[in-house]
This record gives C-alpha cells, sequence and structure tokens, in this order.
C-alpha cells in the first residue's frame, strides 16, 4: 500500500473544548475516503485540524512520509487541499475568479489554465456562468465553484466537507458524479458526510466518527453488512 496521509494519535478542538481524540487515520493514494457519522461528532473538526486550521494538541500529521509544518498555508503548500462547508466564496467576485483564488500557490500559469479548463469540462455551468459574481449563483453552483477551487490548487489530497449539505438531489447527483470522475483519474480523496448512501458508490473505505473518535472503520461492503453500525450510529 502507497501511504499519502498518516494521522497518528490527533487530538485537537477550540480552546478549552477537546473534540478530537487521539486520532489515527491512514490514507492510501489514489483512494476515496470517507468520514461518515452524525452531527456535532467532530467530523468537521477533523478536517480542519488536518488542514492546520485548529492546533494539534497531541500527535502527527504526515504527507508522503514527512511531518507536516503547524501552519494551514504550509500544508497548503504541500499538498493539502480544504474545500470548507458552506458556500465560503468571494461573493463579490466572479466565478473564475473565485477558481484563480484555488491556484495562488502555483507559479506555472500554462498549467493553471489546463487546471481551469478541466474544471470547466467537469462543471459545464461554471463555463457558462464564468463572468458572473459568486452572488449570483444558486447554492448547486457556488458547491461547483468551491470544489473547482480544491481542483485548481492541484493538491495531492482534496479533503471536502458534507458537499451535498442543503442541496436537492439532482444537484447532489451532479456533484458526486464529478467526484467520481476525479476518482477514477486518480484524485486522492477524503470526504465528509453524514449519509454513507451518498458515498457508497465512490469511497473505498470508511471511518464513523462518533464523540470525536473512530467507532467503525471498514470497506465499502463491510459497511453495507454491518447493519447494527447503520443502525446504531445513523438511524438506516
Amino acid at each position: 500500500m502507497d501511504t499519502l496521509l498518516s494521522v497518528q494519535g490527533l487530538s485537537s478542538g477550540y480552546r478549552h473544548l477537546k473534540v478530537l481524540h487521539s486520532v489515527s487515520l491512514e490514507i492510501t493514494r489514489g483512494s476515496v475516503t470517507a468520514i461518515i457519522g452524525p452531527n456535532g461528532h467532530g467530523k468537521s473538526t477533523l478536517l480542519k485540524a488536518i488542514a492546520g486550521l485548529l492546533p494539534t494538541w497531541t500527535g502527527v500529521v504526515m504527507l508522503d512520509g514527512t511531518a507536516l509544518p503547524a501552519a494551514a498555508s504550509e500544508r497548503a503548500r504541500a499538498g493539502l487541499t480544504l474545500v470548507p462547508q458552506g458556500d465560503q466564496l468571494f461573493m463579490n467576485m466572479t466565478v473564475e475568479e473565485n477558481l484563480l483564488m484555488g491556484a495562488y500557490v502555483r507559479t506555472d500559469a500554462a498549467a493553471v489554465k489546463r487546471t481551469l479548463d478541466d474544471v470547466f469540462t467537469l462543471f459545464p455551468r461554471l463555463h457558462e456562468r464564468r463572468g458572473q459574481r459568486a452572488n449570483s449563483l444558486s447554492g448547486g453552483e457556488r458547491r461547483m465553484v468551491g470544489i473547482g477551487r480544491g481542483m485548481m490548487a492541484a493538491g495531492k489530497l482534496v479533503m471536502i466537507d458534507e458537499p451535498s449539505l442543503g442541496l436537492a438531489p439532482l444537484i447532489i447527483e451532479q456533484i458526486y458524479g464529478a467526484l467520481n470522475l476525479l476518482a477514477n483519474e486518480g484524485q486522492s480523496i477524503l470526504v465528509v458526510e453524514e449519509n454513507p448512501s451518498r458515498v457508497a458508490g465512490v469511497a473505498s473505505a470508511f471511518h464513523l466518527m462518533d464523540g470525536g473518535s473512530f467507532a467503525w472503520s471498514g470497506s465499502a461492503a463491510a459497511l453495507a453488512r454491518s447493519s447494527d453500525v447503520l443502525k446504531t450510529y445513523l438511524g438506516g
């Protein structure tokens, strides 16, 4: 196995509130890994801690066998990309300007242009709206911009927090269709979702988070067989 990301004994939280309790996680290069579980149990906090937006209280985060620096900006330069939950866009900037902001750490203009073309191929609607301001977009279009901006960083690992949150079923299908295409192209992805059925066709490994630690880990097939896990933690 070719390990891309290794998280060992990670604890973190907010000021005096400890949310993550010695979490360990390994992600194989080219794989899609899903963090699932009920809301309020540390899934988003885990992504923020890996990205360096929250401090590491204990443990270590390693990328390609190298321990990452604490600063979020340096982790981004090393190849970690976070697509945060919600519509955290620059609302007075155009779609294209928002996308190009994702490439701020890159210096090869020709390569950036190729990635921008890839984003527009993956999300044709964004090409149609490339000159529109972000504040004029629908919720689904904003989510596409967020994912596209994450792609523009050309990182080693893209972490996506709740890509389907608050979207209509048809838009969710489009979003996950795009994620599936990225996965087929070899992009390593870590995705947080409350509902495992949405990522079942994309992710190969699942980790169920409860109370700031993993209560269960396994493959998609193992999760499908674990009706007691689904019923206990997810009500399914």
